[in-house]
């Protein structure tokens, strides 16, 4: 039996849902499908847990979580995160990396967080980033009059209109491509001038198409006003917009939440989402001079890997509108080095640069310009699908109007089908790349020594493999997250433990990163090993045999069984 699964096109739910359980029936012994809770529509949020479960049950070992699509529109997040179940079930056993990744870690993934929101984006001309849920409140029942986006002209999409208006019209047609509206200049006194809204219908207060039009015309904001992406607890504000009432107040968060800390041995976050060429890191509201040097330094090592893999830089949203969103919230609690990747740009890719300054104001000629660009590139490359030509259109309000412009789902939200398995597969490679830089431990050495007759020493020496220390960052520490590295010994009837704890904490085994501070000095890392130790009286002649575990939560769980004679 064979998945069939195809990366040219945005998959609604049930597709999705097909996809996946095919994928935990063909590779039981690697994938196993889970419902995390359902969403405000009662879909069905799906958690795909990948690892070979003969090396070891998957919450025994350090673990990646990896979700896309919590904002409705963003659905190339959802692909990446198929892209990356569909990469690791079907190249485990053939390639080397992955082989040794599922034996070593686990992926938990999770494709699609908002499945009503993207349900609504990819079945109707509606451009959605919220929940399907009004917000606020009253607009459940209640509209306000004005001008509703809407797909006037049936072609199934929601476009833009422009209306001509010589005397007070804001914008006008350049002069060089008659696709590209450019802003009016204050010395501008020869029109055509025009004002453009979004394609739509005037309606009243009662939601019916309004008689009497006169301008101004109000645009009327959408009834999904929720941002799913602003409702965790760090950095919540009720003030910011799409935030909600209260934090973790939609199903969707909450299942979010519920599960990260219900998997303690998660150790590395990928967050996926859609448009900008960057990978976000917190934090939103405090600045890196608060943070931990060690923390900020394994955050850079860590986005350095995931330049290396995507080509995207890495961006830190201090100072931004980005307060309650899930990166910070598992920096804050969790102490994870939580990353957002904001899939494809079409600016970068019509200019030829990956390096795209995410927060820097354009002004008008370099708005202009960079609109140039990407038509060129949409001629180019797309066949000119990716703008859809001012056309006439006999409004049955305005009148004579104009609608055209970008294909928005499909072109600048979103990569054209052709480019999608091409985002897909960078983001594979910093999945990959991360989930390597895991720590892992391991006991390293067991040594026996007959002390007397029936009396032994037994000594064992445990290390993190690891790029990464087993509590990850020191906001962990402080948070008290994650529970410390600890030794434990097990003993039968006919052994007695004379010397030592049966379980002994370690605090945590650092990784070699610490060993590479930025300033380029040769180091050792001062806790990447540790030893224990305990004394045992065997009772009576037979042989018999311990077991000696090391368990931490985030670096995995290592075990071994001692003889003695």
């Amino acid at each position: 039996m064979s998945v069939s699964v195809s990366f040219d096109r945005y998959y609604k739910y049930e597709e999705l849902s097909d996809c996946l359980k095919q994928y935990a029936e063909k590779f039981p012994h690697l994938a196993a499908l889970q419902s995390i809770g359902s969403s405000h529509e009662g879909r069905q949020i799906w958690a795909m847990t990948i690892t070979n479960s003969a090396t070891g049950s998957h919450d025994h070992k350090p673990a990646m979580y990896v979700d896309g699509n919590i904002h409705a529109g963003e659905v190339t997040g959802s692909m990446a995160a198929l892209y990356l179940i569909d990469y690791l079930l079907t190249n485990y056993g053939c390639n080397e990396t992955v082989t040794r990744l599922l034996d070593a870690c686990t992926f938990y993934v999770l494709p699609r967080i908002n499945p009503d929101g993207a349900e609504l984006y990819l079945t109707s001309p509606t451009l959605l980033r919220s929940s399907v849920r009004p917000f606020p409140d009253y607009r459940k029942s209640e509209d306000p009059p004005g001008l509703h986006a809407e797909d006037i002209d049936g072609d199934g999409k929601i476009l833009l209109m422009r209306l001509q208006d010589d005397l007070r019209g804001s914008w006008k047609i350049d002069g060089e491509d008659p696709r590209i509206m450019v802003e009016r200049h204050p010395l501008d006194q020869t029109g055509p001038f025009y004002h453009v809204y979004t394609e739509g219908l005037l309606r009243d207060a009662k939601g019916q198409p309004a008689r009497e039009v006169k301008l101004p015309l109000v645009q009327v904001p959408t009834k999904y006003g929720l941002d799913l992406n602003r409702n965790f607890p760090s950095g919540f504000s009720p003030l910011t917009p799409g935030a909600g009432v209260f934090p973790l107040s939609e199903p969707e968060t909450r299942n979010q939440v519920e599960f990260v800390t219900g998997h303690p041995n998660i150790a590395g976050v990928l967050l996926y989402h859609t448009t900008g060429g960057v990978l976000f890191r917190p934090h939103s509201t405090i600045h890196d001079s608060k943070f931990d040097k060690k923390d900020i330094h394994l955050y850079e090592a860590i986005g350095q890997l995931g330049y290396e893999s995507t080509g995207y830089p890495v961006v830190c949203c201090y100072g931004d509108i980005f307060s309650g969103v899930f990166d910070d919230w598992c920096f804050d609690q969790r102490g994870l080095l939580a990353f957002t990747p904001e899939l494809w740009n079409a600016e970068s890719r019509a200019s030829g640069s990956e390096k795209v300054d995410f927060f820097k104001k354009q002004t008008s000629k370099e708005k202009r310009d960079i609109e140039h660009k990407l038509l060129i590139w949409n001629d180019r490359e797309l066949s000119g699908r990716g703008f859809i030509n001012w056309r006439p259109y006999d409004h049955p309000q305005l009148g004579q109007v104009e609608i055209g412009g970008w294909d928005t789902k499909e072109c600048r939200q979103n990569p054209p089908p052709a480019f999608l398995k091409g985002e897909c597969h960078k983001m594979t490679l910093f999945a990959l790349s991360y989930a390597a830089a895991l720590p892992h431990a391991v006991i390293e050495e067991v040594t026996v020594t007959a002390l007397a007759p029936q009396l032994y020493q037994i000594e064992v020496l445990v290390a993190n493999r690891g790029f990464l220390p087993t509590n990850i960052t020191e906001q962990a520490v402080k948070q008290q997250a994650v529970r410390p590295d600890r030794v434990r010994i097990e003993v039968p009837d006919g052994v007695k433990l004379l010397g030592g704890e049966s379980q002994m904490e370690l605090g945590f085994l650092e990784g070699y990163a610490l060993a590479q501070d930025v300033w380029g000095r040769y180091k050792s890392p001062s806790n990447q090993m540790a030893r224990a130790s305990w004394t045992v009286e065997v009772v009576g002649s037979e042989p018999h045999q311990v077991a000696l575990s090391l368990l931490s939560e985030r670096g995995g769980v290592s075990e071994t069984i001692v003889d003695l004679a």
